[in-house]
Formats: structure tokens, C-alpha cells, sequence
């Protein structure tokens, strides 16, 4: 079947299948508010930062978003983050990123603070420093469920433009599968199942590798437009097989959202689920 590239998030293009009228949606409004608040921590207060080094402007105010999110998923739930609170080295965001598999933000309120300056010692010359504040809520699963025994693999942590990713997922027991892009354009979006390929269960023991050979869907990397590098990654999650919930049902297919939006959705879900986080880097080929 004849393939066209379509954009979908920040770093990845997909590939599918030629469909008259065929469009991504904007970004979800509507998110849903069901949350059980026994699971929520609310109205944590964190900061972060970042300096300016080898990244744009854009990146290095999510980064320092990103360390504010890290540490308020540390206070709700323990989990242990880099200790400094000046980030210059742009390969920390995929540990920032990690944490998301901690605790969920489901709500968050930005607030960002006057510029200002970092300078390791008198002999260098200070750059700029961006700074963030966030008031988050976190929402710490409860689980339900016996483990499902999720393992799931990404085919490299490096890709350059053009390579594609692949991801291998063994599951101990029945379940439900479904992959998400968290982007380096801070979205979201559910890339299976899809109107295309609807289907991603596993029995017990079962494997799956996402996209197969034969499937209608290809996920090729790309850096966002005028990044040498971006840092994003797959959220992998399996859904108890006996559960009578459905993916299909709560996400609609490449249609992104805010990350707290979609948290405040899978929350809805997780206490029924496994998921892990498995990040990537994605590098601008220097000859392109």
C-alpha cells in the first residue's frame, strides 16, 4: 500500500496510508476530570532551571520546565532526581522525562520568573538562566491489579534524522498495548492503536514488536526545525486484559495534547496498567 510522511510531533514523523481528508487535530480542550483525589497530591510547588548551552531558547525553557515537573513528581512520590538546580547539559532532559512514569502532573499552573544569570566562577563570562515556577497536582497510582510484567525495549537511544524507531514489548499475561509520543515540543499523542491498526493485545507470554513488518504505520525520526538535537520518548502502556476498559475509548489516535492533559486521562486508567518510559535522542545529521 502507497505511504505518504505525515508530521506529527516535534521529533517523529509517521508514515500511513493514503486517506482522502486526512488531518491531525489541534490540541485536546476537553481533557477529562475524573480523578480519584485519595491519588492526588495537590498544590505542590517546585522550581527549575536551566542556562543557556548548545540548545535554543525554546529547549532550554522546557528543560527547566521539565526539572520543575521532576521535582514535584519527587516530593509526591520519593522518586530520587538530579540534585542541581542549574541544568546545562541538554542530555538531563531524558532523565527529567523518566520521572514522568513516577507520578502523573494531571493540572499545573506556570509561572516564569525574571531572567537571570549563571556563572560557574569570576574566570568565565555568565549566560542567561531561565527560571520557572509550577503549583502541580500529582497523581500517584494505586494498583489494582496483579503485575502484568511489562518489558518493553526501544531499537536505540541515539537516532539520527531519517532513521526509525522500533519498539519490542513482551507482556507476562494478557493485556492491552498501546504507545505514546511525549515530543520535544512538550504534546502528547497516541501513535497505537489507531483507525488503522486497532487490534494491540498479547496472551500470556505474548510479544509484540510496534510497527511490525506489515504494518501500515512507520515511525521515522526528526529533529524539530532548527534543533541539532531534541530529547523525547515513547510511553508504553499495557491495560490488564480482564479489564473492561479500552485505549480507543480515551484517546483519539495522533490527536496531541498538553502532557497534563494527557495524565489526567491515563489517570483515569493506571491503577489498571503497567507503563514505562523509554526516551530517545534524536540528532540533526550534519550534512542535511
Amino acid at each position: 500500500m502507497r505511504k505518504f510522511f505525515v508530521f506529527l510531533c516535534s521529533g517523529l514523523f509517521i508514515t500511513l496510508p493514503v486517506v482522502r481528508g486526512f488531518s491531525l487535530a489541534g490540541v485536546d480542550a476537553t481533557a477529562s476530570e475524573k480523578v480519584q483525589s485519595s491519588q492526588v497530591t495537590k498544590n505542590i510547588s517546585a522550581e527549575g532551571s536551566c542556562a543557556v548551552v548548545e540548545m535554543t531558547a525554546e529547549q532550554c525553557q522546557l528543560l527547566a520546565l521539565q526539572r520543575a515537573r521532576a521535582s514535584a513528581i519527587e516530593q509526591a512520590s520519593g522518586v530520587a532526581v538530579s540534585s542541581s538546580t542549574i541544568v546545562t547539559n541538554f542530555r538531563l532532559a531524558v532523565d527529567f522525562i523518566k520521572t514522568y512514569a513516577k507520578g502523573f502532573i494531571v493540572n499545573e499552573k506556570v509561572e516564569w520568573l525574571p531572567l537571570g544569570q549563571y556563572q560557574k566562577d569570576k574566570s568565565t563570562a555568565p549566560i542567561p538562566e531561565y527560571r520557572v515556577k509550577i503549583i502541580a497536582d500529582v497523581h500517584t497510582p494505586e494498583k489494582k491489579i496483579k503485575p502484568i510484567g511489562l518489558d518493553a525495549n526501544l531499537n536505540g537511544g541515539i537516532f539520527k534524522d531519517g532513521e526509525k524507531a522500533r519498539i519490542d514489548i513482551k507482556s507476562g499475561r494478557k493485556a492491552k498495548i498501546a504507545v505514546f509520543n511525549i515530543s520535544a515540543d512538550d504534546k502528547v499523542a497516541m501513535l497505537f492503536p489507531n483507525d488503522y491498526e486497532k487490534n494491540y493485545t498479547v496472551s500470556e507470554k505474548g510479544s509484540l514488536t510496534i510497527p511490525d513488518k506489515d504494518s501500515k504505520v512507520e515511525l521515522v525520526m526528526q529533529t524539530l526545525p532548527g534543533h541539532k538535537r531534541d530529547a523525547e520518548a515513547f510511553f508504553v502502556a499495557v491495560m490488564d486484559g480482564d479489564y473492561g476498559g479500552d485505549f480507543m475509548n480515551l484517546f483519539t489516535p495522533f490527536h496531541q495534547m498538553s502532557l497534563s492533559q494527557f495524565f489526567k486521562k491515563y489517570s483515569e486508567i493506571a491503577d489498571y496498567c503497567e507503563d514505562v518510559i523509554l526516551t530517545y535522542e534524536v540528532v540533526k545529521d550534519k550534512e542535511s
